[in-house]
């Protein structure tokens, strides 16, 4: 069911919001590509290295901070039920 169970009209209203916004995104995207224009530029090996480094650099981030965010997670599950034991004895 998701986090808007409570109320249809909620959910409704978060619906119909994700429509607009992505309705407007093909949009704008369909004029981007009536107007292009070409570029007569010139891309080097090294602008294609620059990319595949900026993309990977982007990816191990992000798989790193969710692996932190996990790990913080557990740990604090694990802290939780250890500290459960201690005060048991």
């Amino acid at each position: 069911m998701g986090a808007y169970h409570n109320s249809s009209g909620e959910y409704m209203r978060c619906a119909y919001t994700t429509l607009v916004l992505s309705l407007t995104v093909i949009e704008v995207l369909a004029v981007l590509c009536v107007f292009t224009q070409p570029a007569y530029a010139y891309i080097d090996p090294g602008s294609g290295l620059f990319a595949l480094q900026t993309i990977s650099t982007t990816i191990l981030g992000i798989v790193f901070l969710i692996r932190r965010k996990v790990r913080r997670l557990i740990g604090a599950r694990d802290f939780a039920s250890k500290s459960e034991k201690v005060t048991k004895q």
